[in-house]
Order: C-alpha cells, then structure tokens, then sequence
C-alpha cells in the first residue's frame, strides 16, 4: 500500500503531487473524458477535415496500452442533427464497440447514453488506441458530445 506524505515545510507541493500520484493506483478505476463537436475539424489529421463529414474521426485522446475497458457514458451538449439519417457511433478497436451506430434521434440535446456495447463486452487492449468517432450514414449539419471511458490498468 503507498505511504502518505506529511505536508509540512519545503517540498510540500511536490509531496502533495506524489500523495496524488500515489492515490491514483488505489483508486482502480480510471475515466478519460473526450469531447467530439462538428463545429471543430479532426484535429489527428495532418489535413483537417470536418468533423461533420461521413467518416472515421480520431479524437486526440487516447486509452492506454494494457487497459481494460469496463464502461462509459455519452451526454449530449448540442443535439445531433442531420438532413439525412446520420448515426454516430464510438470505438477503440473495431467498430461499435463502445457505442453501437446510434440514430440523431436518440442524441437530442442532454440525452444520456451508456456505452452498453462495452459494457455487455470489455475489451483489454494491446497497444494505446485513439477514441474514434465515426458518422454514418449521412452528414451532420450540428453537434456536440462529451464522453467517458471507464478503464482499469491491467498487465
């Protein structure tokens, strides 16, 4: 078990980040919060491109290598919305497998969404993998989406 730091005199501020750091590993559980909005480009592209278009969208945050992925949440800032009947679904390795292909419909504004394709399936990756957003079907003309993705470090 880590020891605990007493806080007094010189070098407090670094005692306190090695508490926290060593708090961390006792807590087991781990979220990593990511954000997909289509008033913004995919950032992972070296030329950008809308985040509105029919594709695979890379986020910027990644899941560590060794990771067991439990669960997640998505909660709907913006509504999605499209002129045709676009979906939007959420992985890591293969497709849907955080959040299945899920119609603009179910993601109207504060709409609050379990990651059940996980949930029902953990996955344990072999190397860090991005978070991946991918439209379907048919362009977004507006949206955003803030998740969470629970994970436990494993060997």
């Amino acid at each position: 078990m880590s020891e605990i730091k007493s806080l007094t005199g010189a070098g407090w501020l670094k005692d306190a980040d090695d508490n926290f750091q060593s708090l961390k590993s006792l807590a087991g559980l781990h979220v990593t919060p990511f954000v997909f909005d289509t008033a913004a480009n995919d950032a992972t592209s070296p030329t950008p491109v809308s985040n509105k278009t029919v594709a695979a969208h890379p986020l910027a945050v990644t899941i560590p290598d060794n990771a067991i992925v439990i669960g997640g949440h998505v909660d709907v800032i913006t509504a999605v919305t499209s002129d045709g009947d676009a979906t939007v679904a959420i992985s890591l390795v293969a497709a849907n497998d955080l959040l299945t292909a899920t119609g603009k419909a179910s993601l109207a504004i504060k709409a609050q969404l379990p990651m059940a394709a996980v949930i029902a399936q953990p996955i344990k990756l072999e190397a860090a993998k991005p978070v991946t957003v991918t439209v379907g079907t048919a362009a977004l003309t507006a949206g955003k989406i803030n998740g969470y993705i629970i994970w436990m470090e494993g060997e």
